[in-house]
C-alpha cells in the first residue's frame, strides 16, 4: 500500500536543496491563497454588508496575489506545465526534437535573468516608497520593495529550476521537457481504469 505524501515532489526530477526550495514555495503558494481569500472575503462584508469598506484589504490582496503568482511560475517550470506553442516541435524528432527544447529553455533562463536584473536596479527607488494603504490601515511600514521581492524570488527560482529541468532531460533523466497537462489527465485516467502503472507523457 503506497503512503501518500503532502506535497510529493515531481517525478523524475532531483531532491535535495531543489526538492526544498520546491515544497516550500508551494507550501507558501497554498498559504497565500488561503491568505488572499480571507482577505477578499474581508474587503466584500466591510464593504456590502457593514458599509465601511477597510483602506488596507484592495492593496494587501495585490501584494498576496503577486507573491503567489510569482512564486507559482517557477512550480509550474519545474513540472513542465506552463503552455507552450508546439506545433513546430512536434513536427521535429530524435537530436534536433531536444536541441530545440533545449534551446527554449535557454531562452526562458535568459529572460527571467534580465527580469530580476531589471527588477533589481529598480529596487532603491521601490524601497522609499510605501504601500500607503496597508501604511496607513495596519500601521505596517510596507514598502513597495516588498511587493518587488517577489519578482526576484519567482524569477530566481524560475532560472533555477529551469536550468535544472533542462539539464534533467539532456541527461535523459526526464522525458519531456514540457508536460501536455490534458494528456497526462488523459494518460492517468486510462492507467487507473485499465488497472496498468502510469508513465510519463510523451512529446516535447
Amino acid at each position: 500500500m503506497h503512503e501518500r505524501r503532502w506535497m510529493p515532489s515531481p517525478p523524475g526530477l532531483s531532491g535535495g536543496i531543489l526538492g526544498i526550495l520546491d515544497k516550500t514555495a508551494a507550501w507558501l503558494v497554498v498559504v497565500g491563497l488561503g491568505l488572499l481569500a480571507a482577505v477578499i472575503f474581508l474587503q466584500v462584508v466591510a464593504r456590502y454588508a457593514l458599509n465601511a469598506p477597510t483602506v488596507w484589504s484592495e492593496e494587501l490582496a495585490i501584494s498576496i496575489f503577486v507573491w503567489v503568482s510569482m512564486l507559482a511560475i517557477p512550480l509550474g517550470l519545474r513540472r513542465g506545465e506552463h503552455l507552450t506553442l508546439d506545433f513546430v516541435i512536434k513536427r521535429f524528432s530524435g537530436t534536433v526534437a531536444k536541441v530545440a527544447a533545449i534551446g527554449i529553455a535557454a531562452l526562458t533562463v535568459l529572460m527571467f535573468s534580465i527580469l530580476v536584473w531589471l527588477t533589481v536596479q529598480l529596487l532603491p527607488a521601490a524601497e522609499r516608497q510605501l504601500l500607503a494603504g496597508i501604511a496607513g490601515g495596519l500601521g505596517i511600514q510596507a514598502k513597495v520593495s516588498w511587493v518587488y521581492a517577489a519578482v526576484i524570488v519567482g524569477g530566481a527560482l524560475s532560472v533555477v529550476f529551469s536550468v535544472e529541468r533542462a539539464v534533467l532531460f539532456a541527461r535523459g533523466r526526464i522525458e519531456t521537457l514540457v508536460e501536455d497537462a490534458d494528456q497526462q489527465v488523459i494518460e492517468q485516467l486510462e492507467a487507473e481504469a485499465d488497472g496498468r502503472p502510469q508513465g510519463p507523457a510523451a512529446g516535447i
